[in-house]
């Protein structure tokens, strides 16, 4: 990993996990964005280009992350935290990704094949939640790839405020296998 944190480097190479590495990567990939911005590009809105802020992305992945830290047995990725402090307060959305890192770091080996019910609205016309069979393991990449997602936006939200960031912020992993076999 490109600019690892101290504190994650040198564990990270006896994690058994390649999902829980991949969420690593993608959770210091956030950190380190946000090392970047002040508080007023985390809350600004690049009207009319879009209509939420870096800070709303960063509350709606980190949501989802929660989701499957909430439970063990069933993630419902219904529970939002709209207007939650983590959107208007950087600082809150640093230290949440944290207590995510630390979180996964203790995560047992064991609890990644474990069948976990995932609840979720699928339909846009009217309420309607599916409840399907997944594991702790397929959840956890799914958290990270829509956050991987959610960076590429928040990218063009930054550069719409003349900040530049890496080459890999918002690149999706088959992507950068992808360029890495051309």
């Amino acid at each position: 990993m490109k600019n690892t944190p101290t504190a994650v480097a040198e564990p990270i190479q006896s994690l058994s996990s390649q999902a829980v590495i991949g969420c690593l990567e993608t959770l210091n990939q956030g950190l380190e964005f946000l090392e970047k911005l002040s508080s007023e590009d985390y809350t600004s809105i690049a009207d009319p280009h879009v209509t939420s802020s870096i800070g709303e992305h960063y509350r709606h992945w980190l949501d989802l992350f929660h989701a499957i830290r909430l439970d063990s047995d069933k993630i419902d990725y219904n529970v939002r935290r709209r207007g939650h402090s983590v959107e208007r307060e950087i600082n809150t959305a640093k230290q949440e990704i944290k207590q995510l890192i630390e979180w996964l770091f203790k995560l047992p080996a064991s609890r990644l094949d474990k069948v976990v019910i995932v609840e979720t609205e699928v339909l846009l016309s009217h309420t309607c939640a599916e409840e399907v069979q997944s594991s702790l393991a397929r959840e956890l990449t799914f958290a990270a790839l829509h956050a991987t997602h959610h960076f590429a936006m928040i990218k063009v939200l930054a550069s719409l405020r003349g900040i530049a960031s890496d080459n890999e912020f918002g690149l999706a992993p088959a992507t950068a296998s992808y360029q890495r076999a051309q």
